[in-house]
């Protein structure tokens, strides 16, 4: 058997078809057959697995078997060509390369997958499956985003909640001396929010200027019932404190502000209506500080929550046409004079795909955080993971793809094995690993070739596509193509043709796999882009790092 590596940009890929020209085949190399492990194997556990095998020489060549490695480890061959050798495989998914060289240096090659380790089923919580460390420069960064996020935010449909905001006298109900003032809105010519961390939570300041709070208020005096409108305004309010961020389960987090300080200037209040006495009532002097002081906690909390990751209870999201139920739930919170650090539990399940045998989960520790003086991420592998086992369950990455002008006019692509987000023992970098594909190639419905495809392919970090935060995209693949023995090649293609016919169907897969990997809800705020971005491994986590503008 041969393997045959590739590496090839996208944009080859998008343009590869039934190869008909031969880049000519590698000169009588050894006779190599791989019989154990089975492609596509999972199991429980990583450790020590057993390659077996025979290599024999090459019928033309004649020349001997010099050496065989799997993985860089040395097999024992016996005389009659059976060989063995011990291999350490890592929690994960680990491609195994089987290489046998003889004399004369000609090589034979075998690539085939291992998933290892603990099944877990797909919608299991993943513990915190998002980590972010935000800088006390990123959070002077998302102060300048905040204030026109709070001019654009409906005010009376936040606030219904709170209705009436201003009360006295109604502890028992509405009876013959009460006061209720109802804000129907709050609107306002400039906002300024100034967040600083702090060991006691975040030092908040927020200058509203031209506040105009229209209003209606009900009342009873001496058990005469009335209704009126009125409206406050202000040239400036500016209130202050400390914003206490805590997590709030599903919900994601909540704020709340301490310490509250209020000051008003040129306060005008025109409630030419209402009785003396339930003006006092209600102390309308003071109503403005109070409702922007409950009212700004109240619409900090939306871009904290995308801020640091968390969502507003369950969402269901359109991912390649389907349904995916994203639940983040918030477990710490650690605010203090360096910045914010904030770890996330994930569940994700796909609909359809509650069938699928599980996901390989791997036993991760805490990374170590650093957010420099911009931001830092760490997405565990096994939410990746998770996703991909249910994306492979359903079917969305088995592709059809028709070809013209070859010896085959379709290639089939099955999933053996759900992708897998690992480090490389190699170099350590996360990348996604693609094992055992197989590859039928059809003319008028009848097999013609097959092929085993295996692919490691680095992540990317870019850009969001809306300008703000970032996305988790994939690079450019090293593929090793196996063409197989069980279905006759009858293509009248060499094998390197085929293993190029691959790439296009290869192409389809990790497009599908990017747009999945783009869903994973990551920290970022409108008006604060990250540049400048690296990308690394830490303990199972794919760590991301970038400064604020």
């Amino acid at each position: 058997m041969r393997t045959l590596l590739l590496m090839t940009g996208l944009s080859l890929l998008t343009t590869v078809s039934a190869c008909t020209d031969s880049a000519g085949e590698l000169k009588d190399p050894p006779v190599l057959k791989v019989t154990s492990p089975q492609r596509s194997l999972i199991q429980d556990r990583a450790g020590v697995i057993v390659v077996t095998g025979t290599v024999t020489p090459n019928e033309i060549s004649g020349e001997r078997i010099e050496k065989v490695l799997v993985n860089n480890v040395q097999a024992t061959v016996a005389a009659d060509g059976s060989f063995t050798a011990a291999v350490q495989v890592q929690p994960g998914a680990t491609l195994l390369h089987t290489t046998a060289r003889d004399a004369a240096g000609q090589e034979a090659n075998d690539t085939r997958s291992i998933h290892a380790g603990e099944l877990r089923p797909v919608g299991a919580n993943i513990e915190n499956a998002i980590t972010a460390a935000v800088s006390k420069e990123a959070f002077a960064k998302m102060s300048a985003a905040a204030g026109p996020m709070i001019e654009g935010i409906d005010m009376a449909a936040m606030l219904a909640p709170l209705q009436p905001m201003v009360h006295m006298g109604d502890e028992t109900g509405e009876d013959c001396a009460f006061a209720r003032m109802y804000v129907d809105d709050v609107n306002m010519a400039n906002a300024e929010i100034s967040l600083i961390p702090t060991n006691a939570g975040l030092q908040f300041r927020a200058q509203i200027d031209g506040l105009d709070i229209p209003g209606r208020a009900r009342y009873s005096v001496a058990c005469l019932d009335g209704s009126n409108t009125l409206r406050i305004k202000a040239t400036r309010v500016v209130v202050g404190g400390t914003l206490v961020v805590t997590a709030n389960g599903t919900q994601g987090f909540k704020t709340t502000l301490t310490n509250e300080t209020v000051q008003i200037t040129g306060l005008d209040i025109q409630a030419s209506g209402l009785p003396g006495s339930i003006i006092n009532l209600l102390r309308l002097d003071t109503a403005a500080g109070f409702i922007i002081s409950k009212a700004m906690p109240f619409a900090m909390e939306p871009m904290m929550n995308k801020a640091l990751g968390g969502l507003s209870g369950p969402q269901t999201m359109n991912v390649m046409g389907k349904s995916l139920i994203m639940e983040v739930d918030p477990t710490t919170i650690d605010i203090n004079s360096d910045g914010a650090l904030v770890t996330l539990s994930t569940k994700v399940l796909l609909a359809g795909s509650e069938s699928s045998r599980g996901f390989i989960f791997t036993d991760n520790g805490m990374p170590t955080m650093d957010a420099g003086t911009g931001m830092q991420i760490g997405l565990a592998d096994d939410l990746a993971n998770e996703m991909m086992a249910e994306v492979t369950a359903i079917g969305m990455l088995n592709l059809e793809m028709p070809a013209h002008g070859g010896t085959f006019d379709t290639t089939k692509i099955a999933m053996t094995l759900p992708p897998m987000v690992s480090a490389d023992p190699a170099d350590g970098k996360m990348k996604v690993i693609l094992g055992d594909m197989m590859a039928t190639f059809m003319n008028q419905d009848v097999p013609v070739a097959k092929a085993a495809i295996s692919a490691a392919i680095e992540l990317q970090i870019v850009p969001a596509s809306n300008g703000y935060g970032i996305a988790v995209q994939l690079g450019t693949p090293v593929t090793h193509v196996d063409v197989l023995d069980d279905v006759v090649n009858t293509s009248r293609l060499t094998e390197v043709d085929l293993a190029r016919a691959t790439e296009v169907c290869l192409a389809g897969q990790i497009t599908a796999i990017s747009k999945l990997l783009t869903s994973i809800p990551l920290p970022a705020v409108a008006g604060v882009q990250m540049r400048n971005m690296s990308i690394g491994s830490d303990d199972g986590y794919v760590m991301v790092r970038g400064d604020i503008e």
